[in-house]
């Protein structure tokens, strides 16, 4: 497994936590959820799920929420090397690898949420999806790298400008309401 989406997820989860700045602007309300929670939700009309050109994340619009993280096959693989059946023995070695790939599973399959109401707008720049926030933006979704690039640029202009539309389209569906 290439550790760069597993370390996305870590530094996600960490800087979506613990970050505060000098912006008193109310926060983005971002919600961490299990990955099984939305990776096999079927997708209805208008709603979207993206991966990343290697299919290492995912940024999905489903329903009135935005969420991203490792994707289906990458989760995959993270349960299939974390897997706390495949330990041998029994002594405290074999204990303390079953805890640490439990902690590791669990930490990797977190999906990091926030709502559609949080965004202004939203647009693909050429190279990246570009969020306008309604408040103080969430850390979790500026300052991350994959492979020393910011996530938002890993998803292929027609995939990304695809996202765009349907933000927008949703967004647009909202306001009609």
């Amino acid at each position: 497994m290439r550790s760069s989406p597993a370390i996305l997820l870590a530094a996600l989860v960490i800087v979506a936590c613990s970050h505060k700045d000098a912006d008193d602007r109310p926060e983005v309300p971002v919600k961490l959820s299990r990955a099984s929670d939305t990776a096999h939700q079927v997708l209805q009309q208008g709603d979207i799920r993206i991966a990343s050109v290697d299919s290492g994340v995912d940024l999905a619009l489903i329903g009135d929420t935005i969420s991203g993280g490792l994707s289906e096959k990458t989760l995959a693989k993270v349960k299939h090397d974390t897997d706390t059946n495949n330990v041998k023995g029994t002594g405290m070695g074999a204990d303390i690898e079953r805890m640490v790939k439990g902690t590791v599973q669990s930490a990797l399959t977190t999906r990091l949420s926030f709502p559609l109401s949080a965004v202004r707008d939203v647009r693909y720049d050429g190279k990246k999806i570009v969020f306008e926030w309604n408040g103080k933006p969430p850390k979790a979704f500026g300052n991350v790298k994959v492979d020393k690039k910011d996530v938002l640029e890993s998803f292929s202009a027609d995939d990304a400008q695809r996202f765009v539309d349907a933000v927008r389209a949703r967004k647009n569906t909202q306001i009609e309401k």
